[in-house]
């Protein structure tokens, strides 16, 4: 009888761990797709595909920065429109920050130390190894979003 009663409050256990599991996944990760002025489903486009008009040069500049974005997995702790981590977004970051603070939280400088987590200043401060010119990319892609 008892063993009957422990595989019920398992299995019962198991049960409202994934329902809790998938409720937090929904709070946290939701799907509602925006809604324009008639209430219509806006679709926004992919951030490699909001590009400024500017010169082929700072395109390419702007494109290089996203590779490098992809090839660091930003977006593993970042999203830019609703792509990525939702928990940190990027998206008007050139609104809130300067160049020049964009390329310090990147590189995690040490003013930064008391401002962030460890273990994500420690992250920030491994992107020091990257060529300036990779880092250059970066800070162009970020303001043109």
């Amino acid at each position: 009888m008892r063993e009957q009663w422990a595989r019920n409050i398992a299995m019962v256990t198991g049960v409202l761990i994934v329902l809790l599991a998938m409720l937090f996944a929904k709070i946290h990760n939701p799907s509602v797709p925006s809604r324009d002025v008639m209430g219509e489903a806006v679709r926004e486009p992919p951030p490699s595909a909001v590009l400024p008009e500017a010169d082929p040069d700072k395109q390419a500049l702007i494109a290089s920065g996203r590779n490098v974005l992809e090839a660091q997995s930003c977006l593993g702790c970042h999203s830019i429109a609703a792509e990525g981590n939702p928990r940190f977004p990027l998206d008007g970051v050139s609104q809130r920050r300067s160049a020049g603070a964009i390329r310090q939280w990147i590189l995690g400088s040490d003013e930064l130390k008391d401002q962030l987590p460890s273990g994500a200043f420690q992250i920030k401060q491994a992107y020091r190894h990257l060529p300036p010119e990779d880092i250059n990319a970066l800070v162009s892609y970020l303001q043109s979003i």
